[in-house]
């Protein structure tokens, strides 16, 4: 028997990444998953590529700091598998700069996607999760620039800060319903915010991502990096029954970036 048997979770910035691999496990392991992000095209060949492997999926574009794409979203999961058991709250990005040399707008998408965000999506879901003994599992990503800040990226610090207390607060005030809340700080995972950014030219937003290659070379020459289908196994496990006692917790997956 998989973990998931009979379980439909909801993925939020699911075309790449670590929301790609996250909704591919959870799948294979017996989930009916819906995922979203906010460019369609990738998100729709995530749709195919677990159908096409058996699986049951269901896909819908939208942007996590509008409310009401993210009361979409939830709608149509319902719609389409007729509950939400796990909402796993991955969209995210990074806008890097030096305090002094941040732009409002670099701090308002930052904190808008990763934090507000969601938020958005845990209000968009209440209506579905807050049920006498629902006993949902809601898993937010983070990063372990929230734990101990980060040179150039007060914004994304600031953001993957602000969802420990959240999370924290959704264990407490969801908790009578069984529901379990934590988050996962994350150190380097290779992914399109993380590659050399001198040589990736990849845009997110209107604007390039990535890594100086010094910078990323230092990290890496102290660090084990980890693949996204390293960093979906922790979310399967906070996600799955084998978790349901574990609620409001920092789980640290860095590989030691953090201790």
């Amino acid at each position: 028997m998989e973990k998931l048997d009979g379980k439909v979770a909801v993925i939020t910035g699911a075309a790449r990444g670590i929301g790609r691999a996250d909704a591919l496990l959870f799948a294979k392991e017996g989930a009916a998953v819906f995922v979203s992000d906010i460019d369609e095209a990738p998100l729709m060949e995530v749709v195919k590529e677990i159908e096409a492997a058996g699986g049951k999926a269901g896909g819908c574009a939208g942007d996590v700091t509008k409310l009401e794409d993210c009361q979409k979203v939830m709608d149509k999961a319902v719609e389409k598998f007729g509950k939400i058991d796990i909402l796993v709250n991955n969209a995210g990005l990074t806008r890097d700069a030096l305090i002094h040399k941040m732009t409002d707008a670099q701090w308002d998408i930052c904190v808008d996607i990763s934090l507000k965000g969601t938020f958005n999506c845990i209000r968009a879901a209440s209506k579905y999760m807050l049920k006498a003994g629902h006993n949902g599992k809601i898993v937010n990503v983070a990063s372990v620039a929230g734990l101990m800040g980060n040179i150039g990226q007060i914004n994304y610090s600031a953001a993957k800060s602000g969802l420990i207390g959240l999370t924290k607060t959704v264990a407490r005030e969801w908790g009578r319903f069984g529901i379990t809340c934590n988050v996962i700080a994350y150190g380097f995972v290779d992914t399109r915010l993380t590659r050399e950014k001198e040589t990736q030219q990849e845009e997110v937003a209107g604007e390039a991502v990535g890594i100086p290659k010094k910078v990323r070379d230092m990290i890496l020459f102290q660090v084990k990096p980890m693949t996204p289908e390293d960093a979906a196994k922790p979310v399967l496990f906070l996600a799955s029954d084998d978790a349901a006692f574990i609620t409001g917790q920092v789980l640290n997956v860095s590989s030691g970036m953090y201790m």
